[in-house]
């Protein structure tokens, strides 16, 4: 199914071009059309067309304009310039844009149809490699070593001087100071791998510093390096939506687990691991999403007031209790029970629950949601709810913890000043896509791992969190008070990816900003 997007400020010619588009045979999808270029951006963000059709000379934004940013956005993207602007200086524009192809108005339906299934056959020419080729290039070589490279990074015990002397052979800069590994799982009915291994490279080729390999028949494995966590994640978003709609008719269930960024090379294995983990915990239970190993701390947060298995005497004993208690009085609780892993697995809530109370009380500009989620993420209560004696050390070590936090919480108060410093710098420049715990951090005079546990000791929230929150509250007003698009809204807050955006500000909000807009409008 090819679906298909008119642009054009001319109502009698946007008709006309519809019609001829409706009265095609093959598997042809008028999906939209708007009358400018800023329309348009907007509404195919949500439609993702797989041909675009449009005019040059539009009010707001033009036809050249249009075609940088959907390019950036759908990368995919076909795009046939319709126009009554013959000259050389248009027609060399559009070919420095990467236009497909170039007709002059008025158009004949039976040319506009040629075309348009030209550009079909383009894609699926793109889909696809020649049968047979002659021995092996240097490309595909290359490709071998690389994938081999990775194997040994995600499963192999190698040593960093021998991963470094490999990519040196290689010509890669795999020094970074963040790394992202994502697992994909090709759902439903057996696609053809050939098609299925060729559509990955295809999309992949021009990639800068991504490694890829399918570890397994059913799953593909993509290692993202850079300089910079946010950039990272706005990039992997970016990933997951382009392969997604590539392989949308191949395989229409993929099933995506992202791990956290890791710092070290010697990590990667570790964040696979986790990755894959969560995967395969995912796909049979809610399969076509895409899960960051990240957002497992915001399902404890979501679930924090859930009313656990432990009884109320219980939880005022522990309240109550010193560090050296604790032990005692989780036998006398569980005392035999807890035989099921998903019984544990809300037991860990619950003590999450009592450890986030704890904190709290004693830190009250802590914010009880991050609070537990800075808990579940550090614990990974999902892999201690398998066994008993790993539920029971996990259980433990959390009361103990957050009882010896207590003593220490009233207060060391010499880094206010600090804080209050890196509060007003952040309040300052949240809009620039650059800030960082590094730069904020050296603003201050500290480094920046020393920055980070005071940050969350003092504020009881991570510095990403704490920034993405002021980020996200900045996007609410301009959602109630202004008519920006999502784009410009992302840019204006420091986001350069607005799939991004939205996948945060859902996560933060429930909904999506769309959503969020539209119920304001309402109110």
């Amino acid at each position: 199914m090819y679906q298909i997007f008119v642009v054009e400020d001319e109502l009698l010619i946007r008709q006309s071009i519809r019609n001829t588009i409706e009265k095609m045979q093959g598997p042809y999808v008028f999906c939209g059309e708007a009358s400018d270029g800023e329309m348009a951006l907007s509404m195919m963000q949500d439609l993702m067309p797989d041909i675009l059709l449009t005019d040059i000379r539009m009010p707001f934004l033009d036809g050249f304009g249009l075609i940088r940013h959907a390019r950036s956005m759908m990368p995919w993207l076909k795009i046939v310039i319709i126009s009554g602007y013959g000259d050389f200086e248009f027609t060399q524009k559009a070919i420095a844009l990467g236009v497909d192809q170039y007709l002059l108005k008025p158009v004949r339906p039976a040319d506009l149809t040629r075309v348009i299934e030209e550009m079909a056959a383009r894609i699926e020419k793109s889909k696809t490699v020649p049968d047979s080729v002659p021995g092996l290039n240097r490309d595909q070589v290359d490709q071998a070593l690389k994938q081999r490279f990775l194997r040994q990074l995600l499963f192999d015990d190698a040593d960093t001087e021998a991963l470094l002397e490999q990519a040196r052979i290689l010509h890669m800069d795999i020094i970074h100071s963040h790394y992202l590994v994502a697992v994909y799982y090709f759902d439903g009915p057996r696609p053809d791998d050939k098609r299925l291994h060729n559509t990955v490279r295809s999309t992949l080729k021009a990639e800068q510093d991504i490694l890829f390999d399918f570890t397994a028949g059913d799953q593909l494995a993509l290692l993202l390096y850079g300089n910079g966590e946010e950039a990272l994640n706005e990039r992997v978003y970016r990933l997951v939506h382009i392969l997604k709609h590539e392989l949308k008719d191949l395989c229409p269930v993929i099933t995506v687990a992202l791990s956290c960024t890791v710092q070290r090379l010697g990590a990667i294995a570790d964040a696979y691991k986790t990755a894959a983990d969560l995967l395969k915990k995912v796909s049979s239970i809610s399969p076509g999403q895409v899960i960051n190993a990240a957002d497992t701390a915001q399902i404890t947060a979501d679930i924090v007031n859930y009313d656990g298995p432990f009884s109320k005497e219980f939880r005022q004993s522990i309240l109550r209790a010193t560090p050296e208690e604790v032990s005692g009085l989780l036998d006398a609780a569980i005392n035999g029970s807890f035989d099921s892993m998903l019984m544990r697995y809300y037991a860990l809530i619950d003590i999450i629950k009592l450890a986030v109370e704890i904190t709290t009380r004693y830190m009250p500009m802590a914010n009880s949601k991050d609070v537990a989620a800075r808990l579940s993420e550090k614990y990974n209560i999902f892999a201690a709810s398998e066994d008993r004696e790993t539920f029971r050390h996990t259980a433990e070590e959390l009361l103990t913890d957050a009882l010896s936090a207590r003593q220490d919480a009233i207060g060391d108060l010499k880094y206010a000043s600090v804080m209050s410093r890196a509060q007003k710098y952040v309040a300052e420049n949240f809009c620039d896509p650059n800030i960082s715990l590094i730069t904020t951090a050296r603003h201050v005079g500290m480094s920046a791992a020393h920055f980070s546990t005071v940050f969350s000791q003092t504020l009881g929230r991570s510095f990403i969190n704490y920034l993405t929150c002021m980020r996200i509250d900045r996007a609410k007003e301009l959602l109630r008070t202004t008519n920006m698009r999502l784009s410009d809204i992302a840019l204006e807050i420091g986001y350069n990816e607005p799939n991004y955006f939205s996948h945060v500000f859902r996560k933060m909000e429930g909904i999506t900003p769309k959503e969020y807009r539209a119920m304001e409008e309402t109110q």
